[in-house]
């Protein structure tokens, strides 16, 4: 099971008449409760057998589909970390009548009725999108067990900041004064926040945050009201995230080939709390990298740190290798990708002379054992060829093919080539660009899949990405797919539609618009599949 990133606002009691920002100062992970936070699938699937007057589809109230299955946690194995209610789960006519229940639903009811389920209910999902949020009939706090949702067993990193928010709303007009919603959040047994009175039937945010001492948490949403009458509310996109840090790259001055080079990291942490790191390289365009240092403790002035690396005489032969430091809040936690955020700087060495050929794109597919390659050009000057180079571990790569260049153009050329090659896993590709007087230049890597790859997760890469990036993943059969971009703060900034095969999948994402350094949470979704990862723009 993947590993979570929590987070949980330190708001003592907070008025919710707007919406609580994230108390994380620096960088923050993005949500990776996924759809258990969100409220959807593989975790809420259709409740095909609730009452029909619910989700008859015969009016904007009464959607198709309209109520989901109970939370599944309840009967999951412990550890499991799948969400639960001590609430009884329903989905009858008048069923959340009785205080003390709870549906999973889409629509309550809206400015044309409300459905079967109560009579004056009102509210639909937190975004809009047609999915599903929690709809509670609480109970006073004094005569019910409190706990409406609960996570057990999130596995966390010791040491680390981390912040929970969640959406809710008033989903009843009029309360009594006194009645109204309150809700706390608990870690561990211990209430880190609490809302107070929620009288507003629009979303607000609400949260609390705190500092991991153990390896486990448990997370609970209690009702806090102490009477019954009117205590009534909606949860919904329920974020999990870890504070992270800042981490600028101070490129080093203009330089040319034979130079000595340093370059530097400067992380800023409002906590001061990511104390280790350590400095890794990449020789094969960020595919794998090799530890440089061993992890060290630095010491924060202020809220910030500098390493600097020497990085030696460089060449042009080392073209495209990544220096990266990773940050944690423990020696161990370097090395573990949830426990720990990074930056990273790509080596570009000039000649300084004239720019030989400026390359504008290096893409490639695969297919029925043939790589298809091709690449494009801007201008050349004393371009004498291209040489095709392959591998099949990213390290080692060999020359298969060389292909004319075009000598001397200030137009566009479309250059193209087919390699017939098979065998498991995946072949890396490279351009190494040939002048007539013998200077070399290496492109970047690309990676493609020889066949039906059994990797499970969403893959992305190059991580950190400057302008382009690729994601790669498995699909059960062919369809439509949505992919997109949402940055630290939950705004999606880009949203596009993929074409999903069956079988493994490898999309280039190479037309984005600009995007802010930092990062981001990559969503691929369908009513088939859903994949996330995370992704850092340079």
């Amino acid at each position: 099971m993947k590993r979570f990133y929590m987070f949980l606002l330190a708001v003592a009691s907070v008025a919710v008449t707007q919406e609580i920002n994230a108390q994380c100062n620096g960088v923050k992970g993005p949500n990776l409760l996924g759809a258990k936070g969100t409220f959807s699938a593989p975790f809420i699937t259709v409740n095909n057998s609730a009452d029909p007057c619910i989700q008859s589809g015969a009016n904007s109230y009464s959607p198709v589909g309209n109520l989901g299955n109970a939370l599944a946690g309840c009967t999951a194995p412990a550890g499991s970390s799948v969400p639960c209610s001590d609430y009884p789960y329903v989905s009858s006519n008048q069923g959340l009548l009785p205080e003390y229940t709870y549906t999973i639903i889409k629509t309550l009811g809206d400015a044309n009725g409300t459905n079967c389920i109560h009579p004056i209910f009102n509210g639909s999902e937190h975004t809009g999108d047609g999915g599903y949020f929690m709809a509670v009939n609480g109970a006073a706090a004094t005569t019910s067990n409190p706990v409406f949702y609960n996570i057990k067993s999130i596995p966390v990193c010791v040491g680390a900041t981390y912040e929970f928010s969640a959406w809710v709303r008033n989903i009843i007009s009029g309360p009594t004064p006194g009645s109204e919603p309150n809700i706390s959040f608990r870690v561990n047994g211990s209430v880190i926040s609490t809302s107070g009175p929620i009288s507003s039937t629009d979303w607000v945010k609400i949260g609390g945050s705190f500092v991991a001492t153990t390896n486990l948490v448990d997370l609970d949403v209690i009702n806090a009201t102490f009477i019954a009458g009117g205590n009534d509310i909606g949860l919904d996109d329920i974020s999990i995230n870890m504070c992270g840090s800042n981490i600028t790259v101070n490129e080093p001055s203009a330089f040319c080939e034979g130079s000595n080079v340093t370059v530097g990291f400067t992380v800023s942490d409002a906590t001061a709390s990511n104390k280790w790191y350590q400095l890794k390289r990449s020789v094969n365009g960020g595919t794998t990298f090799t530890n440089l240092t061993f992890p060290a403790q630095a010491t924060f002035t202020g809220s910030t740190y500098t390493v600097n690396y020497n990085i030696g005489v460089v060449a042009p032969a080392m073209n495209g290798y990544k220096y990266r430091i990773v940050v944690a809040t423990s020696a161990p936690g370097t090395g573990l990708p949830d426990c720990a955020f990074f930056n990273e700087y790509t080596l570009i060495v000039p000649a300084c002379g004239p720019l030989p050929v400026s390359l504008v794109a290096f893409n490639g597919k695969y297919s029925n054992g043939v790589a298809s390659l091709d690449w494009k050009t801007s201008q050349e000057v004393n371009n004498e060829r291209f040489e095709i180079l392959r591998s099949f571990d990213g390290v080692n790569f060999d020359k298969v093919a060389s292909v004319a260049g075009a000598g001397n153009s200030t137009l566009s050329k479309n250059y193209q080539y087919q390699d017939a090659v098979s065998g498991p896993g995946y072949v890396y590709y490279r351009l190494r660009q040939i002048d007539t007087d013998a200077r070399a230049t290496n492109s970047n890597i690309i990676r493609l899949s020889m066949g039906e790859n059994q990797d499970t997760q969403l893959q992305l890469y190059p991580n950190p990405f400057t302008k382009s990036f690729t994601a790669s993943f498995n699909a059960a059969k062919k369809g439509k797919a949505s992919l997109q971009l949402v940055n630290i703060n939950g705004q999606v900034v880009y949203t596009t539609s993929i074409a999903v095969a069956k079988g493994y999948n490898s999309v280039q994402m190479n037309n984005l618009p600009a995007l802010q350094s930092g990062l981001y949470q990559v969503v691929i979704s369908s009513d088939d599949l859903k994949f996330v990862g995370r992704l850092q723009k340079l």
